[in-house]
């Protein structure tokens, strides 16, 4: 199952022209030399293309430290448990006091409860024939409110004390409304997919208000609220940006990636406690987080699937109290786990061959981390305990200049934390690319099997190489331990690619100036030798 279906979609670069009167024409030449005139500027045009294109940047890497670890675990600590209605389409899980979980059925037509205290379901039918229940959330007084992608779309509330279901529909028609927020004044807020719009229904009475996107068909997808602002913060996922919204002014900001680093299809978003925004790449293979201090972003990329799929498709996020990202990699059918502060994302693969999936995950109140999995017709619960016995440490050389094209070495450390010998196969990913696959020429492994002795560690050498023709930035790579037992995990380190300006870069940046400045040299210099020519003419006599 996909995430959402579009059509295909196509966005053009607008090309502003400016058509305003030519500096040439002016009274002082003749229509023959205008056009040669012409024809030498439109020469000298495409010349400072064609060196434009053939000078490249002659770039600067600057590395930095980062410490990592991979593991290994089996599959087995992965607890499953089988929804009763058959084909259910599970979709979406939040957590619920009591140790209990809801879930949407996206196929069924239905909302359902578990109890994790004793492993029971409850499901109750929506009253509605055909409805497409896609996401949920819980008030503050417990109820819960869903979205229905059914036309022409609609928000509902359940109350389950009284097993009451009231129907809001969408202002717009045709909305698919998907996400679903509660803000801390209990307003209902969600995402209107295919409206470029997001929702609000406003507490006590929820009278629905409806806000427009900037970006045409920026297709909205998740929302986040901001604990240090009054902000919610919103995947763009045609568009490739993350919004901003304030909830007191109803003003949008928009942030795009810079040109060295894209966000492919952006869907799950959450905040952390410092209020930075991290959001998950459903068309690309990694966690990308937007500092909201100085905006700059940062990718995490995790291991790239070989197969079928040449991307992870990293489903939503979700955050836990250590201040871990949890999420589910569609197309790789893994579970993974980013801790910023050891650096490392560990991933652990999901039994079976139906690829699991979540619009919305869960942390309940002991870490845990629960999901859904939308093609075995199930929820799944994985332990927050789980450890990782493989490590590794990543080394850069600190304060060297790279000039790109040339190689870095990084020594890679991995370490065995097991009593018995454990066989490891090494490979790589990096964010050189929009989907994390890393070739052999960027980043060469000088083993890409090892055999690690119980307690002990061995050392590989790493060397990456940065393409010339990558704009300045920064980047990640990583190196992925990946052990017998379905487990793999990702060390990442970053390194600071800086252009140098050259002839190329200034021609190529500035050459609609440099070509103005040769028409006006040109014009005048035509100007000043016609004046000559008419006063050395011959004197009548």
């Amino acid at each position: 199952m996909g995430f959402l279906k579009f059509n295909n979609w196509t966005f053009l670069e607008p090309y502003h022209n400016t058509n305003k009167k030519s500096l040439l024409d002016n009274g002082y030449l003749h229509k023959t030399n205008y056009r040669l005139f012409l024809s030498v500027a439109a020469f000298l045009l495409f010349c400072l293309s064609i060196v434009s294109e053939n000078f490249s940047a002659n770039n600067q890497v600057y590395a930095s430290n980062s410490v990592v670890s991979e593991g290994q675990q089996s599959t087995n600590i992965i607890k499953q448990y089988v929804i009763p209605s058959a084909n259910s389409g599970p979709n979406a899980i939040i957590s619920a006091p009591g140790n209990a979980f809801w879930f949407v059925e996206f196929t069924g037509g239905k909302i359902g409860e578990f109890f994790a205290s004793n492993d029971t379901f409850k499901e109750f039918p929506i009253r509605e024939n055909n409805s497409i229940p896609a996401s949920l959330a819980i008030d503050h007084f417990g109820n819960i409110w869903f979205s229905d992608q059914k036309s022409p779309g609609s928000i509902w509330m359940y109350d389950p004390t009284t097993n009451h279901f009231t129907q809001y529909y969408t202002l717009t028609q045709k909305s698919a409304p998907l996400f679903i927020l509660v803000d801390p004044q209990n307003d209902i807020w969600f995402t209107e997919t295919t409206a470029n719009r997001i929702g609000e229904l406003v507490s006590p009475d929820y009278k629905m208000v409806e806000y427009t996107l900037p970006s045409a068909n920026s297709g909205p997808v998740e929302l986040a609220w901001s604990q240090n602002h009054s902000y919610i913060w919103i995947t763009e996922t045609i568009a490739g940006k993350i919004a901003r919204f304030d909830v007191v002014s109803h003003s949008f900001t928009e942030f795009s990636p810079p040109p060295y680093l894209s966000i492919s299809y952006p869907v799950g978003i959450v905040v952390d406690g410092s209020g930075n925004v991290w959001v998950s790449e459903h068309g690309g293979s990694a966690v990308v987080e937007l500092n909201t201090t100085n905006f700059a972003f940062r990718s995490y990329p995790t291991s790239v699937p070989s197969g079928q799929f040449t991307i992870a498709a990293v489903a939503t996020l979700a955050i836990d109290s250590q201040g871990r990202f949890w999420f589910v990699e569609h197309f790789a059918n893994k579970v993974g786990r980013l801790d910023v502060a050891t650096g490392q994302i560990d991933e652990f693969q999901i039994p079976g061959t139906a690829l699991a999936y979540s619009v919305l995950n869960a942390v309940d109140s002991q870490g845990n981390f629960w999901f859904t999995e939308f093609g075995a017709n199930a929820i799944d619960e994985f332990p927050a305990n789980a450890s990782s016995p493989i490590g590794a440490t990543i080394q850069l050389p600190e304060g060297n200049n790279i000039t790109s094209g040339k190689m870095v070495e990084a020594n890679v450390v991995i370490s065995n934390k097991l009593d018995v010998p454990q066989s490891v196969s090494l490979s790589t990913t990096s964010s050189f690319s929009a989907t994390g696959f890393t070739s052999g020429n960027q980043i060469s492994l000088n083993s890409t099997s090892i055999n690690l002795p119980a307690n002990g560690q061995v050392t590989v050498s790493a060397m990456i190489t940065t393409n010339t023709s990558l704009p300045s930035g920064q980047y990640s790579f990583g190196i992925v331990a990946a052990s017998l037992a379905n487990s793999s995990t990702v060390g990442i380190g970053f390194i600071s690619v800086v252009g140098q300006l050259n002839l190329g870069d200034l021609l190529a940046s500035n050459y609609q100036l440099i070509l103005v400045a040769i028409v006006v040299v040109l014009a005048i210099s035509y100007f000043a030798i016609s004046r000559r020519s008419t006063r050395s003419g011959p004197k009548k006599k």
